[in-house]
């Protein structure tokens, strides 16, 4: 009888530990960012002018949760630098008689704190369907293995 009581308490102690590993929320590596700048996949690698790349989103400012994170051109006055990656468009739909656009598109960023220099990935997806935008930027897990590639 006491091997089973151990037994069943080790077995839901693991449980407890799992469920609550799964379910606790991911750090926000964007808590200590008020300015970004984006680059794409191999930027260091192209000795190029950012402001050419993206003059449009220079002062553009998103709000993601309760934060606004304005985008800006130059690195120096960043708090961190978003590199986008794999960009799948998983659905597109234009309907003619209504004008109406839908669908999805995500893609794999990663995210470095200017001042630690601390990486993260996350996931972006982008919404779009009966006139409504919506845009997310999710840290990983540590523990989401299948999304590493």
């Amino acid at each position: 009888m006491r091997a089973r009581t151990l037994i069943g308490v080790a077995v839901i102690s693991v449980v407890t530990v799992l469920i609550v590993i799964v379910l606790w929320p991911a750090p926000d590596p964007l808590a200590r960012v008020e300015t970004v700048v984006i680059r794409p996949p191999d930027w260091e690698k192209e000795p190029a002018n950012p402001a050419v790349r993206v003059p449009f989103m220079d002062g553009l400012t998103v709000t993601l949760g309760e934060r606004n994170i304005r985008i800006v051109a130059d690195p120096q006055a960043a708090d961190a630098i978003l590199v986008v990656r794999d960009i799948r468009v998983e659905s597109l739909e234009f309907r003619l008689e209504s004008g109406q656009l839908a669908g999805r598109v995500s893609a794999t960023c990663v995210l470095t704190e200017v001042r630690t220099g601390e990486t993260r990935i996350m996931d972006f997806a982008l919404d779009i369907k009966d006139g409504d935008v919506r845009a997310t930027l999710v840290a990983r897990k540590f523990w989401q293995f299948w999304k590493r590639g």
